[in-house]
């Protein structure tokens, strides 16, 4: 019997929430007797941290310390080690592929369980965030809990809504009330890209991205103080000793329109220019009518910038879930000591 992970004494009223079914995401279970010491080899994040919360938000790496994959594991809690690893529905092959390759003897069951559940985020709000209590957020409260596997608030940060799997056939409105339910996973990705936030080997392609540049830190997706895995070299170092020059950003696309015109439909991987000096200031990674994510150069975030070749305007914003910025980071970006 899976131990449900929520209190259901009252209902929880999420007055103005949009409930989205995230069937672009897969979930793998990973169990067996020798699974938590082959996940902590190979993943950013401490799986430790799983016996205190339900879930935790982690990459795979490659050996250069390249991103492969992001992902967020949950506590299957069937028994002390049994995962549910949220992925990205197009990566499944190869993520299966990969960790059965490093299996090698170890008791670890693997299996692709996608068809079993159902993953949902709850985007709420930004009045409705700040309403709704950090106890709340953290031990939600629902009207059964039929259906429900695990209710967890989004590990990355709370102001990214709430994270649901449920049985396959759940219907989301017999757990939450008063929430609207779209089926559009685009609306899902816009929200993503208006606060920041890559996710997927579609905005994230692997083995080409440094985990530092995507917020690893900022969206609590590494531990400093656990033991190797594979990349850690270059994480550990330039978190300790490097200057990070470039990180991912919320972009507003001025005359997005014309993205798709000057580039036959095309909106990711393109390049930004400085408009005054025409040296490259970042690039576009992924958009959805006027917003987007860039890698932005820190230095050139308040510049002029724009699309190469096109007449399409960039302009990075500092996401309200960053961490206060070190004074390093302040310098790069020409902030005053009081931002």
């Amino acid at each position: 019997m899976l131990k449900r992970l929520f209190h259901y004494k009252s209902i929880l009223r999420l007055q103005h929430c949009t409930a989205i079914p995230l069937d672009n995401r897969a979930l793998i279970q990973v169990h067996g007797a020798d699974t938590s010491k082959f996940l902590q080899g190979l993943i950013t994040n401490d799986i430790e941290f799983l016996n205190n919360t339900n879930a935790i938000y982690s990459m795979l790496l490659n050996a250069r310390g390249r991103i492969l994959y992001d992902m967020i594991i949950y506590n299957h809690h069937i028994n002390k080690s049994s995962y549910l690893i949220e992925i990205s529905q197009n990566a499944t092959a190869d993520f299966l592929r990969l960790l059965r390759t490093y299996k090698l003897r170890k008791q670890v069951n693997i299996e692709d369980v996608t068809q079993s559940y159902r993953i949902w985020s709850i985007l709420l709000s930004q009045k409705e965030f700040l309403s709704t209590s950090n106890d709340l957020r953290d031990h939600l409260n629902f009207k059964t809990r039929q259906g429900l596997i695990i209710g967890q608030s989004d590990p990355r940060h709370p102001s990214l809504g709430i994270r649901l799997i449920t049985d396959r056939d759940t219907q989301i409105n017999n757990l939450i009330d008063s929430c609207n339910v779209s089926n559009d996973i685009l609306v899902y990705k816009q929200w993503l890209y208006q606060h920041g936030i890559a996710e997927g080997i579609e905005d994230i392609p692997p083995g080409e991205c440094i985990p530092l540049e995507y917020n690893i830190v900022y969206l609590n997706g590494v531990s400093f103080t656990k033991g190797c895995y594979i990349g850690q070299e270059l994480v550990a170092r330039t978190h300790h000793t490097g200057v990070i020059r470039k990180r991912l950003m919320p972009v507003q696309i001025d005359n997005f329109e014309e993205l798709s015109k000057s580039f036959d439909h095309k909106t990711n991987d393109l390049t930004i220019i400085n408009e005054e000096t025409k040296r490259r200031a970042g690039k576009l990674r992924a958009s959805i009518k006027q917003d987007g994510i860039a890698l932005i150069r820190l230095n050139e975030w308040k510049n002029n910038i724009r699309i190469q070749n096109a007449d399409v305007w960039i302009k990075p914003s500092i996401p309200n879930w960053w961490p206060p910025l070190d004074e390093a980071t302040k310098l790069e970006m020409k902030l005053d000591n009081d931002s």
